[in-house]
């Protein structure tokens, strides 16, 4: 457990700001604040608001908010506690764990550490071990000593070494198989999972060992010259990206990213120079490809063999070309060749010179179209319409459809019309191929999980549990993530729940103010969600400048907060001494709301509003006040209508103060009126 005041320490370390420029352009707007598109989704107008004073960042295009450590988390998929350590290593901060803390790891930590463990053993064997055979290859490659280094590059002999070799370092059976570098065999015991084979170690963003590719060495032994790691809890294929974690980097400083297929393909150009590189793991570029890459740079370049099969990956990469605003462009290698190929034979500087004159990938794609038919006939210019067609059934939403429609018709010599008039009839026959593959795949997973239950059931495991797994398997594209949780966890009686993600327990004895606002804000009133974003406004303003509402603490009490964590944060803010800075007021915020990040960064009214400050603060203390009367007037009429048991005093105490607040209303609605929208700028 990472303590309080390494937490605080990295948190004061860090610039929210020039973090997130490393992959966001910011631009100001308003008083001092910044504002960008959002790296989480694609947006074509900047929605990403960065609040420098207080270090808070909300995006209001996708709802998500908070601080430095949040915005770690998310743009790099990690956990609570490895978004701290990911910035005490970016701030040169050594972090030490609570010692009065033991575990044993998480799940998801132990599959990595099965993985970490078996790429070190593999490079062992490669390196000093006696068979030569996987040295031999890498020299056959071209791979010298210190890219099998840098890669750490393997060798699996098989035999059942690494099985004992992780036994004896206390891994379980279980642990092994989750990991997927094993599988249990017919009789019940455990087999290594590659063997004869030199092994590729995957890693994840942040460098971690999370999966394996192995090449055959003898072909003539085996079914697959390539065997990957599945899909695992810590590994997805159309997910991770081969050496990402070592071009992301350069990939920002260059403003570009280049895609290959194949590993040593991605290493010959990383040797040559080339180093924003990655590789897909044996499937097409993704759109999770895409998006992992779009936070970085917008400009991808995809480098593809110059066989069918490049080709053939080059149209499937056209469904993304309106992904995120991103310049999707290609190289085709000429001859066949693949990039370790053209490297060798032309050198690093002829490579650089294609990639400088990468096409965009539409270009290339309805070129091929015309070469491989004769549109100097009628029967030629068909077929070349109908492959086009098809080739844009991913865009057929699109509302440049009918400029694509417009390209096909220029390159074919057709009219617009008519491309138009049969897209339809194309698109329908595409969507219904598409269902009839998508049942045929479906059948083909339920007789596979059958075979698998019944070849479990034949080495002594349970057949339920095999389906049951190979069902979810089924149902989605991607297996969910394994909980965070020790192995040895038992649950906690006492109750507390830790808001991980929020870096503090809440205790049920404690003070923590709980909200009566639901995630789905369907519960809420209409009046309640316009007062919920009008106390997000206050927030926000109240955290930059805590000196200019002191003077108002009386009519914040008056305030009817529509969620209890506003008004805690509130209190807090205005409890701290005149000209406390702004983190030290984030800070008390936090002490009482771990949530105060996400809370007091939803406000966007001192980038949008013409007025100062002063009158922005008068203006939503007016609404609110106003909504709050408003409230009690509704709850005032509901209760003089329905509750029978009223006495006539009661009765008439209502009246007269439903009177009073309908008179105040009136004044408010003309205060608040008299003030120019704050929410539009000029």
């Amino acid at each position: 457990m990472i303590s309080e005041e390494d937490k605080n320490k990295v948190r004061d370390a860090t610039d929210l700001v020039a973090l997130v420029q490393e992959t966001v352009e910011l631009k100001p707007r308003g008083s001092n604040d910044l504002w960008g598109c959002c790296p989480f989704h694609g947006e074509k107008t900047a929605s990403f608001h960065v609040i420098p004073a207080t270090q808070v960042w909300h995006c209001f295009g996708c709802g998500e908010g908070g601080d430095a450590f949040t915005y770690v988390m998310k743009r790099e998929n990690l956990s609570f506690p490895e978004s701290i350590r990911y910035l005490a290593e970016r701030a040169d901060i050594e972090i030490e764990d609570d010692p009065s803390f033991k575990r044993t790891g998480t799940k998801r930590n132990r599959l990595i550490d099965v993985c970490e463990e078996t790429s070190s053993f593999y490079h062992m064997l490669l390196m000093r071990g006696k068979d030569a055979r996987g040295r031999d290859y890498c020299k056959g490659r071209a791979l010298d000593a210190d890219t099998c280094r840098k890669y750490r590059l393997g060798f699996a002999p098989g035999r059942n070494m690494l099985v004992q070799h992780l036994s004896s370092k206390g891994f379980t059976s279980q642990e092994m198989i989750d990991a997927n570098v094993v599988f249990r065999g017919r009789n019940g015991g455990l087999v290594d999972r590659f063997f004869d084979r030199v092994i590729f170690p995957i890693f994840d963003e942040q460098g971690r060992c999370i999966a394996f590719g192995g090449r055959a060495l003898d072909k003539e032994k085996t079914n697959a010259k390539y065997l990957n790691t599945s899909e695992t809890p810590i590994f997805h294929k159309g997910k991770n990206l081969y050496g990402f974690n070592w071009a992301k980097d350069h990939i920002v400083n260059s403003d570009e990213a280049i895609v290959v297929e194949g590993y040593i393909s991605a290493m010959s150009c990383w040797k040559a120079g080339i180093e924003n590189i990655v590789a897909v793991l044996g499937t097409a570029l993704t759109e999770r490809h895409v998006k992992t890459l779009t936070r970085f740079t917008k400009k991808i370049i995809y480098m593809f063999d110059g066989d069918a099969a490049g080709q053939k990956a080059a149209r499937r990469a056209i469904q993304f070309i309106e992904k995120d605003d991103i310049d999707l462009r290609c190289v085709i290698l000429p001859d066949g060749m693949d990039p370790d190929d053209y490297v060798r034979a032309n050198g690093a500087a002829k490579l650089r010179e294609l990639l400088d004159n990468s096409i965009p990938l539409m270009d290339f794609v309805f070129g091929k179209l015309e070469e491989e038919s004769d549109i100097s006939t009628p029967g030629g210019r068909a077929k070349a319409m109908r492959a086009a067609l098809e080739l844009i059934y991913p865009l057929r939403a699109s509302y440049m459809i009918d400029g694509y429609y417009m390209q096909i018709a220029d390159r074919l010599g057709l009219d617009v019309e008519m491309i138009r008039g049969n897209a339809g009839k194309v698109f329908r026959e595409v969507q219904q191929r598409e269902e009839a593959n998508r049942r045929r795949e479906q059948q083909r997973e339920r007789l596979q999980a059958a075979r698998d239950g019944e070849q479990m059931d034949r080495a002594g495991m349970p057949s339920q549990a095999t389906n049951a797994s190979v069902a979810r398997a089924a149902s989605s594209d991607d297996y969910p993530p394994y909980d965070e949780v020790p192995y040895d966890y038992l649950p906690n009686d006492g109750g507390v729940s830790v808001d991980e993600g929020a870096g503090a327990p809440i205790t049920s004895g404690s003070a923590q103010p709980t909200s009566p606002v639901n995630d789905d804000l369907s519960v809420l009133t209409d009046l309640e969600r316009r007062q919920l974003a009008c106390e997000r406004e206050l927030l926000t303003l109240l955290t930059t400048f805590p000196d200019s509402f002191r003077m108002f603490a009386d009519r914040i009490t008056e305030i009817e907060w529509v969620d209890a964590r506003h008004e805690a944060i509130a209190w807090s803010v205005l409890a701290t001494p005149e000209q406390t800075g702004a983190v030290d007021v984030m800070s008390a915020a936090r002490a009482v709301c771990p949530e105060a990040a996400q809370l007091v960064s939803a406000g966007s009214m001192s980038s949008t509003s013409a007025h100062p400050t002063e009158t922005n603060i008068q203006f939503l203390l007016d609404t609110l006040e106003l909504y709050t009367l408003r409230r009690r007037l509704k709850s005032a009429q509901s209760r003089l209508r329905t509750a029978s048991s009223l006495s006539s005093e009661e009765r008439r105490a209502l009246t007269i103060q439903a009177s009073q607040n309908t008179a105040r209303i009136r004044e408010l609605e003309r205060a608040v009126g008299d003030i120019a929208d704050p929410f539009k700028t000029d």
